[in-house]
């Protein structure tokens, strides 16, 4: 994206570069969150797969997944709980 002018409120104005094309889920939706399965090996630690809000799965509050790793959450769930 190239950098484009904006003004502020109170009459300024500031210069806002952008390299990075808008991030789409792969449903085709914009993606507005981004998994946070903890993943060894990555950087962040996290898978950080762009999802969005209707295909993301909340199992704890402030926490996405994504519909691969939510079905690995519900592996890991029936796995730990006693019979």
């Amino acid at each position: 994206m190239p950098c484009q002018h904006v003004s502020l409120p109170g009459g300024g104005s500031a210069i806002v570069c952008g390299g990075t094309k808008r991030q789409r889920c792969a449903c085709g939706a914009p993606a507005t969150l981004l998994c946070d399965w903890k993943v060894q090996g990555k950087r962040l630690g996290t898978c950080d797969r762009p999802i969005c809000a209707d295909c993301a799965i909340n199992p704890a509050p402030e926490k996405d997944l994504c519909p691969e790793h939510a079905a690995r959450f519900v592996e890991w769930q029936t796995v730990r709980r006693p019979v």
